[in-house]
């Protein structure tokens, strides 16, 4: 069976340009107030998960309204952030990508949140990343290969584990098996230069952010 592509829709800055996208997934799942944003944007996700807290009773009964799977019933005490609950369900499905949408806001404790999910999907060798108006992020294990992008003109790197092992090639800026470390700004703001840039992880973990003015 082909494993699925995933797309996770959180109640975060959310732009009508991303619905093309989220249409490409074949399994879409709407996060509390991502929900009722789907619908209102005539996309109706497969399942619906969260407290709905951030939605009102009336936009609440829109989404039972149009939904056909909802999962509200959830642990109390809850310990864990409503999109990690739609992202440890996502991993059920036996996904190939998952695509987060709408979790980046002006909340900065709730993007990072969102950020290190990124290393849950990693570690089930699921391929994640969170996409918003500005930005494409990913985590990169071993090899990713990028082509010029008219949307997001700089690709910035950075280590997530101690010490991580690059190589960069068809950037502005090209590195051969150079060392970055957590606190420095070394992978910041550098620009695909070539038809093709590959970005070579040798020893370590890499957070990859893609993005535009």
């Amino acid at each position: 069976m082909k494993r699925k592509s995933i797309a996770i829709v959180a109640g975060g800055a959310l732009d009508a340009f991303l619905l093309e996208r989220i249409r490409e997934a074949q399994y879409i799942i709407g996060v509390d107030r991502g929900a009722y944003w789907l619908i209102t944007h005539g996309v109706v996700p497969d399942v619906a998960i969260g407290d709905f807290d951030s939605v009102t009773k009336k936009e609440f009964s829109h989404i039972k309204k149009n939904v056909t799977k909802i999962i509200r019933e959830l642990p109390h005490p809850k310990y864990v952030t409503d999109l990690e609950l739609a992202i440890e369900y996502a991993k059920t499905l036996d996904p190939k990508e998952v695509g987060i949408f709408g979790a980046i806001g002006s909340r900065f404790d709730h993007t990072f949140a969102g950020i290190t999910l990124l290393l849950n999907l990693s570690s089930y060798n699921i391929y994640g990343y969170i996409v918003d108006n500005f930005n494409k992020i990913q985590i990169v294990r071993r090899v990713l290969k990028l082509k010029p992008s008219k949307v997001f003109k700089y690709v910035s790197l950075f280590s997530l584990n101690g010490k991580t092992t690059v190589t960069l090639t068809g950037f502005r800026y090209n590195v051969s098996k150079r060392i970055f470390l957590p606190g420095s700004t070394l992978g910041v703001s550098n620009e695909i230069a070539a038809k093709q840039a590959t970005i070579t992880i040798h020893e370590g973990l890499a957070l990859v952010m893609q993005s535009k003015d």
